[in-house]
């Protein structure tokens, strides 16, 4: 086995993402912390402090302060994937981050208006005026404003259980009556994601985050959330990277996604197709909601 002290990953987790196995035990033992701490926190007001407090002391150690692309915007693909979905469309980026995404639709697509919203704001190109950046809570929101669509990238799992249902509240009141939400997120399944990979980088399940990813979830849990908040219709792409990217108009019911969460014997099969030890399966979460 790999190890270093407890950390029994630590070492081939830190060469694959080129950062310093000394940063990713600092950041593990921040966002550890956190992660305990949260989750017993009753009083939204802290809650609200204690996110925008772990990703100020995190972030620096991610490299996440940059706010230039230098080489190919990397959200590329997935504008192309669901160009569909986004073309002509007037759109709303929760949790924008770095606005790479907004940057992406503005060069690629035909589209209306483009705001971003997140509890910092990037610093765009001179030649990017189209999008507006608004700095705010992303859990309980109010733009006074509705979209064709709403996009929510690698966001839902950074956030408490208890800010799940006025985030999605939120999200619902900034969607036109027939808005699409997209959502993209990891497969608690097939976890963790977040920094806990130092101690166990096979994408298997056997250990829950531990990080800043609070509710890693899966098909079967959120669609149901989703229905609860008036959403009835949900499509999801092809769960194979080459096929989806190939055909990136295909759609399909994620009913088969469930039906592979909730089988011990298809579940145990995925987890033995492995490269370098990683389970190569990963069911990431692609929800195309109406």
């Amino acid at each position: 086995m790999d190890c270093e002290y407890e950390y029994c990953h630590l070492e081939r987790f830190s060469r694959d993402i080129g950062i310093s196995k000394e940063d990713l035990v600092t950041a593990f033992n921040i966002e550890r912390d956190f992660h305990t701490e949260i989750l017993m926190e009753h009083d939204r007001r802290k809650r609200k402090r204690m996110y925008r407090e772990v990703y100020e002391r995190v972030h620096p150690i991610y490299g996440r302060s940059s706010n230039t692309i230098k080489m190919q915007n990397p959200k590329d693909r997935i504008v192309r994937l669901f160009r569909k979905e986004l073309e002509g469309k007037s759109i709303l980026d929760v949790g924008c981050g770095t606005g790479y995404f907004l940057i992406s639709v503005a060069n690629q697509l035909e589209h209306k208006r483009l705001v971003g919203i997140d509890i910092s704001t990037p610093v765009l190109p001179k030649n990017q005026k189209d999008i507006q950046f608004i700095n705010a809570d992303i859990v309980d929101f109010d733009l006074h404003e509705d979209f064709d669509v709403v996009f929510s990238d690698q966001v839902l799992e950074h956030i408490a259980p208890s800010d799940l249902p006025i985030h999605l509240s939120s999200i619902k009141k900034a969607l036109k009556n027939d808005g699409t939400l997209i959502i993209l997120m990891p497969n608690r399944l097939f976890g963790p994601h977040d920094v806990t990979r130092i101690l166990d980088y096979t994408y298997t399940g056997r250990i829950g985050a531990m990080g800043t990813h609070l509710n890693e979830s899966t098909y079967s849990e959120m669609i149901p959330m989703l229905k609860v908040h008036g959403f009835s219709e949900f499509q999801t792409v092809v769960p194979i990277p080459k096929v989806k990217h190939a055909f990136p108009r295909l759609r399909m019911n994620p009913s088969i996604l469930t039906h592979i969460e909730n089988s011990r014997l298809l579940l145990g099969i995925l987890y033995r197709i492995r490269w370098r030890s990683a389970c190569i399966a990963r069911l990431e979460i692609v929800l195309i909601c109406r």
